[in-house]
């Protein structure tokens, strides 16, 4: 594929992730029935912290995959969050070292931005790996990949509400129904499930295209 075309990919994948990253925040953590807050406003906070990591999988999973399907370029997941994390950083400072004040430093900000760029590099290395070394169709490896990204993105999101926040411990635990672990039950599974199809169907529309 020409450059030209890898650049139009990855710029309308990056919007795509940027959109549905920053739109279902506001869509899944705050939303409280009659206590939803209006958009773009934090504080008084009714919401469950990150429950939104657990509803977009699917659509998280098929953006990733089907830019390394289409491409086949090496680092375009990793690409893909970058734009993410670099206007990240300057929300993520505004509403929570600047407006609420509740992560620790800075340093929880980069943290972030790291992270993203971690769960893009998470799918580029496990199609690799499992393109590579192991016998499994193409359809699965990526149906896989995409699982791998969303439960590499899980994992670092518990990191980070565990050590970026001035309150401490935020994730809570599974007994806690209220919080971000204690809705694993349900989330853990649905993430999972959701980001098999969304691997899945971004195979099956690049095998068609």
């Amino acid at each position: 594929m020409k450059r030209k075309k890898i650049l139009l990919f990855w710029a309308i994948g990056s919007f795509c992730l940027m959109v549905l990253l920053n739109f279902s925040i506001f869509f899944w953590d705050f939303f409280a029935g009659s206590l939803t807050q209006p958009f773009g406003v934090l504080e008084p906070y009714y919401g469950l912290a990150m429950f939104y990591v657990y509803m977009i999988s699917l659509f998280t999973s098929f953006i990733s995959v089907y830019l390394i399907l289409k491409t086949q370029v090496f680092g375009i997941g990793f690409l893909l969050w970058t734009p993410y994390a670099i206007i990240g950083f300057f929300v993520e400072s505004y509403f929570e070292l600047i407006l609420n004040d509740a992560l620790i430093s800075i340093w929880s900000v980069v943290g972030y931005c790291v992270f993203g760029l971690l769960t893009g590099l998470s799918a580029d290395v496990s199609f690799r790996v499992l393109d590579k070394k192991t016998r499994l169709r193409k359809v699965y490896v990526s149906s896989l990949t995409g699982v791998v990204q969303s439960l590499v993105y899980f994992g670092l999101i518990v990191i980070a509400l565990a050590f970026f926040y001035k309150q401490g411990w935020s994730a809570g635990s599974f007994l806690d129904s209220g919080t971000f672990l204690g809705n694993a039950y349900f989330g853990l599974p649905w993430m999972i499930i959701h980001a098999f199809i969304g691997g899945f169907l971004a195979h099956s529309i690049n095998q068609k295209q």
